[in-house]
């Protein structure tokens, strides 16, 4: 199934990131460094984000508003672009 068709299925992810952000909690979702690759999230500025070979997580794991160990405290960790 592609989540993509299925709009029900987005909006309950979109809700569970919604509770997470009021919780104050950081979540790799929000974080501009993110570059998204087939079906897979790495960052930018090279830290990883999950075990797999190229430091990686699934697409479907940040969509459900699930942190990356790496971006519960990192340096790097943006939320917007700073146009100063």
């Amino acid at each position: 199934m592609n989540i993509w068709d299925d709009a029900s299925l987005l909006n309950e992810l979109e809700d569970q990131r919604d509770i997470l952000r009021k919780s104050g909690k950081r979540m790799t979702f929000d974080c501009i460094n993110n570059r998204v690759i087939e079906d897979r999230v790495v960052c930018r500025e090279g830290k990883s984000l999950g075990h797999s070979e190229d430091g990686s997580v699934a697409l479907i794991t940040v969509l459900r508003g699930i942190t990356s160990g790496a971006c519960k405290n990192c340096e790097y960790f943006e939320t917007e672009i700073d146009e100063s």
